[in-house]
């Protein structure tokens, strides 16, 4: 009843054939409603729902284990997305829409870090490359053939190796021979040297290149295949490992490879920029290519699982670190006293009268119990009363 009378009526009353107001109406809650949703909002954000309480709410959600199942369930989500062929072509789309500019920007953000000395993720990768693929490398007896062949095709042809054998046996160099064998030998070689006259033959062997060299050229080539060049060449390349280095080696070697990655990058900055804008189409179909083939079945049950963890345990290092300092922010961002004040103030009388009623609903009933149980005590004490003084 007092709920009842607190409520009614529920808009204005007027005199009839008037526009004077009735006084009380309309009752005292639908009157007084912003009022009313002003403190009712003021008592939830200042004792109910305090800044304090949601910090520490917030933060014994924030676990690791509860990260994990967020990480989950959102992994899980994107790859219901690409099941979706139509939201697949069209992440693609979007996507290889803006691969040439991320290209563009990490290409010449990777060569500007290089230039300042702040840039480490090439060292990093090529020092990986290195040891990953390179180190452990073996060529193949039919690779190394291929090689052979090649660099006597290209490098070590019978004339290359015909002008170097001229340019060796200079004047100075075949004197520095003679020198060497007469310093150096002893005994019969001596003799023999002498007997074969080396300083001459070197000349005639010179002479004979110079004036002679389509024989020089069938002569050297006679040679290379007479002596098995090309076969015992392939198999030193085929039998090399870098791993039976030194490591001191490895070493050094695997440093100046780096070296010459980034030397090489700095050096032809500008042409790798620019290539790299002349592949923006080439990008664009690899990139969405790539995407649309994309079969989220194939991925590693394994790889997935240690994605999730990974991905969990930053997500759950950073907000054990920076929680405090994001509700600090958010929370009053989020408006919350205006956002209860606002709802209150959107009920309607009728609204608002049954919402207080199913709050109160357990404490009213007991209220009118305890009302009914005092009135009939003392309702037996006042006859109690008037027996004894009549």
């Amino acid at each position: 009843m007092a709920i009842w009378a607190l409520f009614r009526p529920y808009e204005q009353w007027y005199f009839p054939l008037t526009k004077i107001p009735v006084p009380c109406t309309p009752g005292i809650f639908p009157k007084r409603r912003n009022i009313l949703a002003k403190s009712v909002a003021g008592t939830i954000t200042d004792t109910l729902l305090t800044t304090e309480d949601i910090k520490e709410q917030a933060e014994t959600l924030v676990t690791e284990a509860n990260i994990y199942k967020a990480v989950d369930i959102f992994f899980n989500a994107i790859l219901k997305e690409f099941r979706d062929t139509t939201k697949l072509h069209r992440l693609a789309t979007d996507l290889a829409e803006l691969s040439p500019a991320l290209l563009q920007h990490l290409v010449v953000s990777i060569i500007k870090g290089l230039e300042e000395g702040k840039e480490g993720r090439v060292a990093v990768i090529t020092e990986k490359l290195f040891d990953q693929v390179i180190l452990s490398t073996r060529i193949s007896l039919d690779q190394a053939n291929e090689i052979s062949n090649k660099l006597l095709e290209t490098i070590a042809t019978p004339e290359r190796l015909r002008k170097i054998t001229i340019a060796l046996l200079s004047p100075q160099n075949i004197s520095a021979i003679d020198e060497s064998i007469q310093a150096h030998t002893s005994g019969p070689y001596r003799i023999l040297a002498k007997i074969i006259g080396v300083k001459r033959v070197c000349y005639e062997w010179r002479n004979f290149l110079e004036k002679e060299p389509d024989e020089a050229h069938r002569v050297i080539g006679d040679l290379t295949r007479r002596f098995g060049i090309r076969d015992q060449l392939a198999i030193q390349i085929a039998n090399f490992d870098l791993r039976s280095l030194p490591l001191q080696q490895i070493s050094e070697l695997k440093a100046s490879t780096v070296k010459i990655v980034q030397t090489f990058l700095l050096d032809h900055k500008d042409d790798i920029v620019n290539a790299v804008k002349q592949i923006e189409e080439e990008a664009m179909g690899t990139v969405r290519s790539a995407i649309i083939r994309f079969n989220p079945e194939s991925i590693p049950t394994e790889w997935l699982e240690r994605a999730k963890r990974n991905t969990a345990a930053i997500a759950y290092a950073y907000l054990d670190r920076e929680l405090g300092e994001l509700l600090e922010k958010a929370i009053p961002a989020l408006g919350m006293y205006t956002l209860i004040a606002r709802k209150i103030d959107l009920f309607t009388p009728q609204q608002l009268e049954q919402l207080i009623k199913r709050i109160c609903k357990q404490e009213l009933k007991w209220l009118a119990i305890l009302g009914g149980f005092i009135g009939g005590w003392l309702g037996l004490v006042q006859v109690a009363v008037n027996v004894a003084f009549p």
